[in-house]
């Protein structure tokens, strides 16, 4: 039985500009029943089981990503503040400020997406389609982060919308940060020239004890659509991950680059191209990087689950290890391809979780990439995990791969 801890969230309305009439907290705080029985499965579609608010939580349940949105009471000092019992886990979340409830638009693009209150009913939030519209101004339904917690993004393109609650020990999950400092890596945002000749933003790790008599293996990671160079560090917790299985020796130490893959529109073959001429050699001239190709990774989840599927078929004299978490290239996809023989001396973790979008039939779906891959006897690693297409899914994928996969 998972211990649950006693959670207060709280908001001070004198910590914006803003006249604040009332507060609702926001965040991924839904769970669900898992009837993921192994990490092999290479068929199906998203289940889309029932998902649960905090209050209706019971042990065996898993955490899975969604809109949750529950109003929070002003108590007689002026604070607006929520309480949950919740498992241990690291948790996005922010704040809806001023929230006006209305009825859902009838838009394709939100089909397939549902508000949750905390009885656990389907609600909608007045206009917040418009919020996908940079140019739009609200006076309700403003949506921040925690003023008290705000997210570390400290670059022009790595803006962050969430806050992150650690609950529990790092014991029971590691994600959150060690206790013992000087198992801690260090994390550095920093600028470098690209392909084009233009300043971009990265996010580096190095292992906590770093130092320029060695050489250090070297893994590229990839957020996904609409993401940047902090989504990993951020709300990835992928700093603290390699922490903990470096202090644990389940896996190397080795240098980590998280790089904003959007302002290139997702166009695989410049992505691959500037990680190639810029991203790369940038690092190599900074740090003590290997430069044996076995000592290379490739990662990434959704869109750059993809971007790891495009190196993989067409640059895998680049990379000896790629995390494909999420996304797929199947036949039908104009990238698609599985002639280069060295795909079968390169290594591959493919998969999703259990409720992922990605889990589909189409041509970027991840069920169908597996087939074919299975097809042509070329060797893969499928790996799927509860969640849906989350944080809560790629912590684990990455995780997974960084401990049973990478340099192995």
């Amino acid at each position: 039985m998972k211990k649950l801890y006693d959670v207060t969230i709280t908001f001070d309305p004198s910590s914006v500009k803003e006249e604040v009439h009332g507060v609702a907290l926001r965040g991924e705080f839904l769970f669900y029943k898992s009837n993921l029985t192994g990490h092999t499965d290479e068929t199906g579609m998203a289940e889309n089981n029932p998902k649960y608010p905090p209050y209706q939580y019971e042990d065996g349940m898993d955490s899975i990503g969604g809109f949750y949105v529950d109003e929070m009471t002003k108590n007689e000092d002026g604070i607006y503040e929520i309480s949950y019992k919740l498992p241990a886990g690291v948790y996005p979340y922010g704040f809806i400020l001023n929230p006006e409830y209305g009825k859902k638009p009838a838009i394709p693009q939100l089909a397939n997406f549902d508000i949750l209150n905390g009885k656990g009913e389907k609600i909608w939030l007045k206009d917040f389609e418009k919020h996908f519209d940079p140019s739009y101004v609200a006076d309700t339904n403003i949506m921040i982060p925690d003023p008290k917690n705000e997210p570390d993004a400290p670059t022009v393109t790595g803006k962050q919308n969430n806050s992150e609650l650690y609950v529990g020990t790092e014991e029971e999950c590691s994600w959150l940060p060690a206790y013992d400092p000087s198992i801690k890596g260090t994390l550095t945002y920093m600028s470098y020239p690209d392909i084009d000749g233009k300043t971009q933003s990265m996010a580096v790790y190095l292992p906590a004890g770093y130092t320029a008599a060695e050489k250090y293996p070297l893994i590229l990671v990839s957020h996904g659509g609409g993401g940047n160079e902090a989504d990993w560090p951020s709300q990835g917790g992928i700093a603290n991950i390699m922490d903990h299985l470096i202090a644990e020796g389940k896996t190397k130490k080795a240098i980590l680059v998280c790089m904003n893959n959007s302002v290139y529109q997702w166009d695989f073959q410049k992505i691959a191209e500037n990680c190639e001429k810029a991203v790369i050699p940038f690092i190599e001239k900074l740090f003590s990087v290997s430069d044996d190709v076995k000592d290379r990774a490739f990662c990434g989840l959704s869109m750059g689950s993809m971007t790891t599927l495009y190196m993989y078929m067409h640059r895998a004299e680049c990379y000896q290890y790629f995390g494909a978490f999420s996304g797929g290239i199947a036949p039908g996809n104009a990238a698609f391809t599985l002639d280069d023989p060295r795909l079968m001396d390169v290594t591959l973790m493919i998969g999703c979780a259990e409720e992922d979008i990605a889990y589909n039939e189409r041509d970027i779906g991840v069920p169908p990439t597996i087939r074919a891959l299975k097809e042509k006897g070329i060797p893969y690693i499928p790996y799927f995990v509860t969640g849906s297409h989350d944080w809560f899914c790629w912590a684990q994928m990455f995780e997974h791969f960084a401990e049973s996969v990478l340099w192995k």
